[in-house]
């Protein structure tokens, strides 16, 4: 049965390329490692999972939207495609009833819009100010972490390596090394 639906989830959302999908895939093993959720003081949990793959393809989507020739856009486009696809799949997963599956991924898209277009200001700025209270209010949830600002450095330290990264090897899929080694350990 469940194969059959990741099946249908496929066929039903819009076709990622390749390289959108390998990044997807990158991301949320990122967006999986306990590290990250220990070190930043993130809650380990369904929203918490949400919050931290949404500020990780953010990122990745801000830099994808910055390529030069404008190739870097439909990418980014792909690249949250294939996250709101795995989203579907994944509430049905959880045994969310067919009928609400549509009005919650309805929700997490419009809230990882706003996110998208709050963390984008800030890194467009290099605003750590700005990140911190957005981190805070979304990531956070209102809570007044001291670990915000510490997350927000090093957003924006992968936000500058990721801006140094050639366009076509963003474009091809990868991902800059200090990125990959995100809640791993090292950065």
């Amino acid at each position: 049965m469940l194969r059959w639906l990741q099946k249908k989830v496929i066929e039903w959302a819009r076709p990622s390329s390749i390289e959108a999908d390998a990044l997807y895939r990158q991301l949320t093993k990122i967006a999986r490692r306990p590290k990250l959720y220990q070190q930043y003081g993130i809650a380990d949990s369904f929203d918490g999972r949400f919050d931290c793959l949404s500020l990780l393809v953010a990122l990745v989507a801000w830099r994808l939207m910055r390529v030069n020739d404008g190739k870097g856009t439909p990418r980014a486009q792909e690249l949250i495609d294939t996250m709101f696809a795995d989203m579907d799949l994944s509430l049905h997963e959880i045994g969310v009833s067919e009928n609400k599956v549509g009005k919650k991924v309805k929700i997490m898209a419009a809230a990882f819009m706003g996110r998208l277009k709050t963390y984008s200001t800030a890194l467009d700025a290099n605003d750590k100010t700005q990140l911190t209270k957005a981190l805070r209010r979304n990531l956070y949830r209102d809570g007044m972490s001291d670990k915000a600002a510490a997350l927000a450095k090093q957003v924006l330290s992968h936000a500058a390596a990721c801006d140094k990264m050639d366009d076509k090897a963003i474009l091809a899929g990868d991902l800059p090394q200090i990125l990959a080694k995100w809640g791993a350990g090292d950065g």
